[in-house]
Order: structure tokens, then sequence, then C-alpha cells
């Protein structure tokens, strides 16, 4: 099946809509195009779609409402890790143990159980390492690499989803 030819009053169009700030997409229904048409067209007439220049404020918001996210979880994480310490490092430790009849029974001794002391040992390690991890992310180290590596990721893909979608271009 041949597909039709593009008119000059379609061309119009694309002209007039892009100019109006209409998307690729919307340019293609208005004129029951494949959006791969629609880019053609634009590259033709030296039009470009710039999705990115319309999301960019709110993609940067949306990065701070992070960041902002992250510091307060880093703060919570060192909050938790200090909390474990000072429970182990108290001059009493207080545990509860379970009695064989269902009742517990708080117990309090001068150092924790080696079991007990483990556990929180691990947690805050956890809590530490979290912590850490999460204002790498800020500080730069590494982070912009992987942040790179997935634009770079998300910019191959829609290439090839256009060119995809430009080989199977049916009207």
């Amino acid at each position: 099946m041949q597909r039709r030819p593009v008119t000059e009053a379609e061309r119009d169009e694309v002209r007039r809509r892009h100019a109006a700030g209409e998307t690729r997409n919307e340019i293609a229904r208005a004129l029951r195009r494949s959006a791969s048409t629609v880019s053609r067209i634009a590259s033709d007439e030296g039009l470009r779609f710039e999705g990115g220049a319309r999301v960019a404020p709110a993609t940067e918001a949306r990065q701070l409402d992070l960041a902002e996210q992250r510091r307060q979880l880093v703060g919570r994480l060192y909050a938790r890790a200090a909390a474990n310490l000072d429970r182990v490092e108290a001059g009493a430790y207080v545990r509860v143990e379970l009695l064989p009849d269902g009742r517990t029974r708080r117990i309090t001794t001068d150092d924790p159980p080696a079991q007990d002391e483990r556990h929180h040992s691990q947690a805050i390690g956890s809590y530490l390492t979290s912590a850490a991890r999460l204002a790498e992310i800020d500080a730069g180290n590494s982070a912009g690499e992987v942040r790179s590596m997935l634009g770079d990721l998300a910019r191959g893909l829609r290439e090839a989803f256009a060119d995809d979608e430009g080989d199977t271009d049916g009207g």
C-alpha cells in the first residue's frame, strides 16, 4: 500500500500548529498522519519538537524535592544509628523476653547480650551505609555517572523508537 503524498496544505498546517506550540503527536492526530510523517515534514521545514524545554522546570523542581527528601532521610538514618548506639552503650540495657506461657518479662543488665549487640551493630552499619549512599547522590560522587548513563539510555531508546516508527510508517 502506497502512502498518500504530503500536500502543501499539510506542510502549512504543521508549520502553523508547531508555531502554536502543539506537540508532534497532537499535530499527527489532527492531520490523521503518523507521528513519523509529522517529524519528517518538520525536519524538512527546519522545525524541531523540544519537549525537554517544556518539562525542564518541572523536572528541576522534582529533583530539588527529591534532594530535600534525601537530606531529611540522611538525618533520620543518622538519628536511628545514634539511638541504637546510645542504647548499646547505656549504663543499663533493658530487653524484653517472652516466657513459655506467653507473658513477657523486662530484664535489665549492665551490657546487652552478644546477640543483641550484634543486631544493633548490624542495624547501625546499615543505617550509616544507607545515609552515606544518599549523601553521595547529592555530593555528585558516581551519581552523576549513573544519571548520565540513564539519560544516554533514554535518548537511545527514544531514537530507536522513532526509527522503528519511521520504518513502519503507514500514512
